[in-house]
């Protein structure tokens, strides 16, 4: 092997033209669908079990994420030792989670014993059960940490940058307390497993190493879940507050918290991946803009960072920082200025081509395996991706200019429209 070089650069080309593994979608007699990912040569294997109904449809979202918590507990067939030991036995993870819209139950394990494992996933989506010294304990759990999370800085100003973009009479506002998870009730958890467990809401994704026999087991086992309506998710668009700036005292921190958010299109628009691109340029990656300036040069922060989320209420452009508390006011004249910049100072051909492979390295790791690719379908229909969604932005990554990036950044990237919270 040839002694690696150290004092000169690797070879930077472009990408090739990047294909993505297509979906098969079964639709099933009981109404569940099944998505199917499968690449044999694989060695792990994902089955996601994605239901209708998450914290926006629950009674309230502390319900729901203690319920999504407790999925793993056990059920009727398996108590939680035993669920645990096969589990464990098997090398495998067995994981509840649950989003503004879904409930989700997740199962990673190496692909040869992917197939013992379905009947643990078929009793757990059934018939969930959990213990009262299992719920106890996740109420404590769930309580401290959401105790922690509100202690942060950080955390109080995205919720009150968030409540300002989405409105204070949205349901995503409904934010859990320490003192909601206390106060959960078993019954109120145990009706939202089983509502949300219901055929017609139910998407199957089988992802990464699957051969006829797995397939077979998993579409049986999509065929025998619960027949029903489930849940049908309750999506009220977002109505923003007026741009404004919130301070939100809490004394004895050592570090302010920045957060600022912008309305932005939906995904929908024509606009969306190149504003998404610009949003990169401006703080999405070590070398953007952002942490050029306000991290680097100015040595205001450890780090300061941008993205583009968009759900399927809205979108907004979410930018966040910390720094000490008598530079706040330095840090968000230096946001300006670079926000302005991004439409008059277009990138140079050098700024270009880092966010273009960045972006593309990200898209490019979606193609890595059946499991990363499964993972993309899984997001399209938590966050309602539009069909052709990564064909576009492969395209128009591949082929996006500075003038179109000043573009769009002219029309979006307006400081004016800034809603702030800063906690300190």
């Amino acid at each position: 092997m040839a002694e690696l070089d150290r004092n000169t650069a690797p070879e930077v080309k472009a990408f090739d033209r990047m294909t993505f593994r297509k979906e098969r979608v079964e639709s099933l007699a009981n109404g569940a669908r099944l998505h199917i990912i499968a690449d044999p040569s694989c060695p792990m294997t994902h089955i996601c079990i994605a239901a209708s109904g998450g914290k926006d449809e629950a009674e309230s979202q502390a319900v729901a994420i203690t319920a999504a918590h407790l999925l793993p507990e056990g059920s009727k067939e398996f108590d939680y030792d035993t669920t645990a030991d096969i589990i464990d036995f098997y090398g495998a993870n067995l994981s509840g989670s649950t989003s503004d819209h879904l409930t989700r139950l997740d199962l990673t394990a190496l692909s040869q014993y992917a197939a013992e494992l379905l009947p643990v996933v078929t009793a757990t989506v059934c018939a969930p059960d959990f213990t009262p010294e299992r719920f106890e304990a996740a109420k404590s759990l769930l309580s401290a940490r959401c105790a922690y999370n509100d202690s942060r800085v950080d955390h109080i100003a995205y919720k009150a940058a968030y409540s300002l973009i989405a409105g204070e009479e949205s349901a995503k506002t409904r934010f859990a307390s320490a003192q909601d998870f206390v106060s959960v009730g078993s019954d109120a958890v145990s009706s939202q497993q089983r509502n949300v467990f219901q055929s017609c809401g139910i998407d199957v994704f089988l992802c990464g190493g699957a051969d006829d026999r797995l397939e077979q087991g998993v579409r049986d086992m999509a065929s025998s879940f619960p027949a029903g309506r489930g849940i049908t998710p309750q999506v009220h668009p977002f109505t923003p507050s007026p741009a404004q700036t919130l301070h939100i005292e809490r004394p004895g921190s050592e570090q302010s918290a920045v957060q600022v958010m912008i309305p932005a299109i939906g995904r929908e628009h024509p606009d969306y991946i190149p504003l998404r691109l610009a949003v990169t340029a401006l703080g999405g990656f070590f070398g953007s803009r952002l942490m050029q300036n306000i991290r680097e040069n100015k040595g205001l922060t450890y780090g300061i960072s941008a993205s583009l989320s968009g759900m399927q209420e809205g979108s907004f452009i979410d930018i966040s920082a910390q720094c000490a508390p008598q530079h706040t006011e330095r840090l968000l004249d230096e946001l300006c200025s670079e926000l302005h910049g991004m439409a008059t100072n277009p990138l140079s051909p050098d700024e270009l081509l880092r966010m273009r492979l960045f972006e593309q390295t990200r898209l490019a790791s979606l193609l890595d395996n059946a499991v990363a690719t499964g993972g993309h379908y899984i997001t399209a229909l938590a966050v309602g991706l539009p069909d052709g969604y990564f064909e576009r932005q492969e395209r128009i990554t591949a082929s996006i200019t500075a003038e179109d990036i000043a573009d769009v950044a002219a029309r979006y990237l307006i400081a004016d429209n800034m809603r702030i919270a800063i906690v300190g």
